[in-house]
């Protein structure tokens, strides 16, 4: 009986070679956890539901039905539910698993129904065509083998599950935070061999239809030796600096070296800005691979700035061979189909060595509902995970991504390193992150924070704010005693009428301004002037909203910085004097703006009201010090603690993320008896469908930036096939700005559809110094 047909030569795999190829691959993904005899029973198992004639007439195209009409899904967990109830209840807990990930392998699942019945169990009561599947049975595998692979399986749920429960136990003395613990673990457990199973099934599927092999094998020892030469050729050019800055990074970096002697799960690099952290945790990672036999790095970045700029020093140093990098502009910059069919099945994938991705994807990888994203969540197990800028984790992912990486260091053998100069305080949450007992990377960071000294924090705040005009009176005042400025401030519309007041009053002056209203290749062009006019020692004004605030390599002699977090303060200090070049520190300074509307930006709100607590505070003297900022954050995450848990319903603070993917309370309530197992009803499909990093409702649209960008719209507006139109639109990405009033736009002839429901911006609508005109207070997008 067959399972699939390749349409160019007609050659079929039957059922039996696809089970037992799933099986093998699902049971080397799950060994990263021991639970590969688990993993291979659900390889087995999962398509079983094949084994009918009515599925054999389906596939050969001999009837009419439709693609999804058969469920082969539910046969593999009805078999080993069968196989409890003849052999003992306590193969429940993990036959159970099991049945949910075989169940769930084209696609998430609520356990609850939108009746709040229990799924599970309506889903292996049906009986269509089942003594015929147990009839084939045998075309797969036996009933000896079979029940030598639950027995394993048995022993291997229960000795992790132990496990589980110990981690959920070292949390919290608290017993409901316990429980809601130990049921997201238990929910991470089946989305990690999920994840297994998905890959596995794919993998093998794309592998046949293809002809050609999909999994790659990698040596990986020499890939980390390799590396680890690279990286210290790299470092003997910098050994020859003497000045106190350069001498300090290689402390820095000597330090993280030496870390990699001993265990590590969960970490802090705590570097000030500019003291080169991205290469020391690198260097850290290559030794750490080299010494544990870890199979991935994998770097991660909020901000498109930081990470378009760190990768390609990454990749410099692991080879391009060895590398995937995973965010949309690349997507956009790939030259052929062939190109972009190898791009998505690597980040689908995520199975080269070195990978270097987005915050959005990292946590897509742990918690979104598309089958995309879970297939990736097994790549995570055994690796070094490098977090860069972990402050920009948003608010309400806290206790998510707490409780992640607790199960990624504690059950899934990775390691976790947080960076940042402004390391929150993530274990003082009521879900806290797990940290190891010797968690600084490089030990007592007072004197890395002394040698880096070069930049004083100055509050500017008047009791009733500045106007703008005010604002750039005192922007004006600084530029002149200073020579250039970097004003960052917190909107779009801020940034604007502060960039035209400036114009007007310096019209000889070079005035750059950033925001997202630009399109990727508008910034890119704006940043690489400001980096040039910088290197000239040119007067330059540069206003701009939060995307330059981190990661974007650049040192202005003073910034002036719209009142927000502590944070934002310190990351704003670290584009001013970057490298030192100026011998005394240089003037930071934080202003209120009165006319900047961040009423509808609660965080950015709520950030404001406590660090002016901080500034009216006389005990404290250093602003930028890593004691004050972790009470900053101490502070903040107290009085947003409502907010932790990924709210998605002010009305009821129970409705959160955080508790679909645990116990389902209010849904529990309500099921009816018997009721399913307390720990085994998760709503990863709807959790999977709210979740988004960033609250984005923007609509995406076409910008006719340059000659390239306007023959895209070109083509685009003609006839295309559907693969033409792929094609157009993925080269269409570094011109696309996301707006929030698309509507109005549309209303004032700003836009027009083409092309499969496409936006385009006419062109007057596109001003070369703002970017697409629009009105309002909008917040930036910054995580992509």
């Amino acid at each position: 009986m067959i399972a699939h047909i390749r349409e160019v030569d007609g050659e079929e795999q039957s059922i039996g070679n696809h089970s037992r190829n799933t099986a093998s691959l699902c049971s080397g993904y799950s060994r990263a956890i021991g639970m590969e005899k688990t993993g291979e029973l659900a390889g087995l198992l999962h398509d079983m539901g094949k084994l009918t004639g009515e599925f054999q007439t389906y596939i050969r195209g001999q009837s009419n039905i439709v693609r999804g009409q058969i469920d082969h899904s539910y046969a593999g967990a009805k078999y080993l539910r069968s196989m409890t109830e003849n052999f003992g209840e306590k193969y429940e807990g993990v036959s159970k698993l099991i049945g949910h990930i075989i169940i769930s392998h084209h696609g998430l699942h609520d356990w609850l129904s939108s009746e709040d019945e229990d799924y599970y169990s309506m889903r292996i009561e049906k009986d269509e065509g089942y003594k015929e599947i147990l009839n084939n049975l045998n075309e797969i595998t036996d009933t000896d083998e079979l029940n030598a692979l639950s027995e394993s399986a048995y022993r291997e749920y229960t000795e992790l599950i132990g496990k589980v429960k110990e981690l959920a136990k070292a949390e919290s003395v608290d017993k409901d935070i316990q429980k809601h613990s130990y049921a997201f673990y238990f929910g991470m457990l089946e989305r990690f061999l999920q994840s297994c199973l998905i890959d596995a099934d794919r993998t093998d599927t794309a592998g046949f239809l293809s002809n050609s092999a999909v999994e790659k094998d990698f040596d990986l020892p020499g890939v980390w030796e390799e590396m680890s030469v690279r990286m210290n050729e790299r470092y003997e050019l910098f050994s020859s600096r003497t000045d106190p800055i350069s001498k300090q990074r290689n402390s820095i970096s000597d330090r993280c070296f030496s870390f990699a002697n001993h265990p590590v799960g969960a970490c802090q690099l705590i570097v000030p800005t500019g003291g080169g952290k991205t290469l020391s945790s690198l260097r850290f990672a290559i030794e750490y691979c080299k010494r544990y036999q870890k199979k991935k790095i994998i770097y991660t970045a909020p901000f498109m700035s930081i990470l378009e700029q760190n990768s390609d020093e990454i990749c410099s140093i692991a080879g391009i061979e060895n590398f995937t990098e995973h965010h949309s502009n690349l997507f956009s910059e790939l030259e052929s189909e062939e190109e972009l069919l190898e791009y998505e099945l690597r980040t689908e994938k995520w199975d080269s060595p070195v990978i270097a991705t987005t915050m959005v994807q990292f946590l897509n990888t742990l918690f979104s509902g598309k089958s995309s994203s879970v297939r990736r969540m097994h790549q995570l197990s055994q690796a070094v995970i490098i977090i860069d800028e972990v402050q920009s984790i948003p608010l309400k992912c806290i206790h998510l991504t707490n409780l992640a990486i607790n199960f990624l260091t504690r059950i899934c053998g990775a390691t976790v390193i947080l960076c940042s100069a402004t390391q929150p305080d993530f274990n003082q949450v009521d879900y806290p992150l797990l940290l190891d007992e010797k968690s600084s990377m490089t030990g007592d960071t007072d004197n890395d924070f002394a040698v880096f000294h070069r930049t004083n924090l100055i509050s500017e705040i008047v009791p009733y704010g500045y106007s703008y005009e005010e604002a750039v009176d005192f922007c004006i005042q600084k530029f002149d005693e200073n020579g250039n400025v970097l004003f960052i401030v917190n909107t779009k519309s801020a940034a604007q009428k502060i960039y035209h007041q400036l114009r007007e009053r310096c019209p000889n002056t070079d005035i750059l301004l950033l925001s997202t209203n630009l399109c990727p290749m508008d910034r890119r062009y704006k940043i690489s002037k400001m980096k040039t006019l910088l290197k000239e020692k040119r007067n330059l004004i540069c206003v701009s909203t939060q995307l330059v605030e981190a990661g974007v390599d650049i040192s202005f002699r003073c910034v002036i910085r719209s009142l927000a977090g502590l944070d934002n303060a310190a990351q704003a200090a670290g584009r001013c004097n970057r490298s030192g070049e100026y011998k005394e520190p240089c003037p930071v300074y934080l202003v209120r703006l009165k006319e900047e509307r961040v009423e509808r930006l609660e965080n950015v709100r709520q950030a404001q009201i406590i660090t002016q607590q901080f500034l009216d505070n006389q005990q404290i003297t250093d602003y930028l010090s890593n004691t004050t900022q972790g009470k900053y954050f101490h502070k903040l995450y107290h009085e947003e603690r409502s907010k932790l848990s990924y709210p998605f319903d002010k009305r009821n603070p129970r409705n959160n993320i955080l508790e679909l993917l645990s116990l389902n309370g209010d849904h529990y309530s309500m099921c009816p008896e018997p009721k399913p197992s307390r720990f085994l009803v998760q709503a990863f499909k709807t959790a999977g469908s709210l979740f988004e990093v960033i609250d984005s409702k923007t609509v995406d649209v076409i910008v006719p930036f340059n000659e390239e960008a306007k023959q895209i719209i070109a083509e685009l507006e003609k006839d295309q096939t559907p693969s033409g139109d792929k094609e157009l639109l993925r080269k269409a990405q570094k011109y696309i700005v996301g707006v929030y009033n698309s509507k109005r736009l549309l209303e004032n002839g700003a836009v027009r559809p083409i092309q499969g429901g496409v936006l385009v911006l006419n062109e007057n609508w596109y001003d070369p110094e703002c970017g697409v005109i629009t009105e309002g207070a909008e917040q930036e997008i910054l995580v992509f």
